[in-house]
């Protein structure tokens, strides 16, 4: 698992967003070894965007985009290479970007999230007891 959110400063067509949430979650199985079959994204669209108070419009698109994972399952550099990754991708798919966009990878505690009812230190625990 992760979950993913994605909010950019413009809408985008039905092929452009299909092909942003392919990307995106191809880069988190490749780059962070997420598994693919478990990896939620949420995108949206945020009608009111600014920058240094600022309406961000014309050629650029601004995003943020938060991947929340679990701590210690992934490597500095391979935080790094995701954010490059995804940065690239975002650019040539929905690009210019506004440099002012940003990628957060959050480490959230195995206690403190999971999925289908059960924590990701459970599901930890329980690998490590069966035999």
């Amino acid at each position: 698992m992760p979950m993913i959110t994605l909010n950019l400063s413009r809408p985008l067509d039905a092929e452009t967003r299909l092909a942003v949430v392919r990307a995106v979650t191809d880069l988190t199985a490749e780059v962070l070894g997420k598994k693919r079959e478990l990896t939620a994204l949420a995108l949206g669209h945020v009608e009111h965007w600014s920058v240094g108070a600022e309406p961000v419009g014309g050629a650029l698109t601004a995003f943020h985009l938060e991947v929340r994972v679990t701590a210690g399952t992934n490597t500095k550099p391979e935080k790094a290479n995701y954010i490059a990754a995804v940065w690239q991708s975002l650019d040539e798919l929905v690009g210019p970007l506004h440099p002012a966009s940003y990628i957060v990878v959050s480490d959230l505690p195995a206690d403190s999230w999971g999925y289908a009812g059960e924590t990701q230190e459970v599901r930890h625990v329980r690998s490590r007891l069966v035999v």
